[in-house]
């Protein structure tokens, strides 16, 4: 066989790492590596070492201090660059990136249901600031208004997957300068957040972008930054400056890891207009059904099933939001208990030493599910617990939250 022959069929038979495997090589998964046959002649699953690390590098340092609640702005590149077709992401990266962040918003109130989110389209727009709607080739738009909820920032990501709108340049200085815009009137006790996916390798700024960066440096405002070609110097020097991430995308399950990596509220900021401790008023209205059909006081939207400001007696169609009549927040315990369960973090767990077979747990201290002997066991550092399975390991830390024998002991 030829020397190119070859080394195809040496790519093929897994000799080189998957550091060296091409991109369309990631995108599928060999599974049949993992099945091992045991001693016993039964076919088991065997994972390599450190398959968890998912899981163990996901705890929150105990002493960061975090925010509760959360003002996101994300800036979205739709310029000419982001409708090229891509081969890592396809069919383009406007299209993969509204399909990721379909995903990443939803989880993202999931995980913050008392944060407020908002998006903004970079590239030629319709500017209506002057009274009357005009077009501007290197542009920002604020596509979907600040909501606490993800239905009307989904609905619009869907059409715009389904029919996209790629055309213009990219402007990061503009695009700023409207994210300033909509933060800075928010109030003081929240975080200032700006997530940028950018496609394009250059900026059409009217003027010095840098003076720009710096202006949100001082309002304490994080930018960090998606590239979704190659890494740009502007873009590294904003994310640098203003003590956000930066990081360039290399595939489709690449950039979904990284939206993950913006769900939990980042360490807070420290400068004269950072967040404020401040005392927040909040209501946790009854949901009301009345026999007759009533309009709400946020939309308007006649209805017979709401919710009642517990201050002024306002209707409101959904929760969390701000009364429309008192501005009162609105949320419900549910609401609150998931905002703050990333400030009592539990602990990764460790992994425990094999004990003699005669003293090894038959089953999950957690699930009752009989162990296998060639998988690792996991203790709780709290209380000591050794037995937990990999499945309640992800469990615990991903959905639970909590360790099972810690509640029993009261811990």
């Amino acid at each position: 066989a030829s020397a190119p022959a070859r080394g195809r069929m040496e790519s093929q038979g897994g000799t080189r790492g998957d550091d060296d495997a091409y991109a369309w090589e990631k995108r599928y998964e060999r599974t049949w590596e993992d099945i091992q046959v045991g001693d016993d002649g039964v076919l088991r699953i065997e994972q390599p070492e450190g398959a968890d690390w998912r899981l163990q590098q996901s705890a929150i340092p105990p002493d960061a201090r975090r925010g509760v609640l959360r003002h996101v702005v994300v800036i979205w590149d739709v310029s000419v660059s982001a409708g090229d077709l891509d081969g890592d992401l396809k069919p383009s990266r406007a299209v993969a990136v509204a399909n990721a962040l379909i995903t990443w918003v939803s989880n993202f109130f999931e995980q913050n249901p008392i944060s407020r989110l908002a998006i903004v389209l970079a590239g030629r727009v319709l500017d209506s600031s002057g009274g009357e709607d005009r077009e501007v080739m290197a542009g920002a738009q604020l596509w979907s208004p600040m909501a606490s909820s993800p239905e009307s920032h989904v609905k619009l990501l869907r059409a715009f997957a389904e029919q996209p709108r790629c055309a213009g340049q990219f402007s990061l200085q503009n695009a700023l300068d409207l994210a300033s815009t909509i933060l800075l009137p928010l109030p003081a006790y929240a975080t200032r957040e700006v997530l940028l996916l950018v496609s394009s390798l250059s900026s059409c700024d009217p003027g010095d972008v840098r003076a720009t960066i710096g202006e949100v440096r001082e309002r304490c405002i994080r930018c960090s930054v998606l590239a979704l070609q190659a890494e740009t110097y502007i873009c590294r020097l904003l994310a640098t400056q203003t003590g956000g991430t930066f990081a360039v995308i290399c595939d489709a399950t690449h950039l979904s890891e990284e939206l993950q990596a913006h769900l939990q509220p980042p360490a807070l900021l420290r400068g004269p207009t950072s967040v404020q401790h401040s005392l927040i008023h909040m209501g946790l209205p009854a949901k009301v059904t009345t026999a007759q059909q009533l309009p709400c006081a946020c939309h308007g939207t006649f209805s017979s099933v709401g919710y009642a400001c517990t201050q002024c007696g306002a209707k409101a169609c959904e929760i969390p939001c701000s009364c429309a009549v008192c501005g009162l927040v609105l949320v419900s315990s549910h609401h609150l208990a998931r905002s703050t369960r990333h400030l009592m973090v539990l602990p990764a767990f460790e992994r425990a030493d094999k004990p003699p077979e005669e003293e090894a747990p038959a089953a999950c201290i957690a699930c009752a599910e009989p162990l296998n002997s060639s998988r690792p066991l996991w203790a709780c550092p709290r209380c000591s617990s050794v037995g937990f399975c990999d499945s309640c390991n992800e469990y615990t830390h991903t959905t639970l939250r909590n360790c099972p024998h810690c509640e029993l002991d009261g811990r």
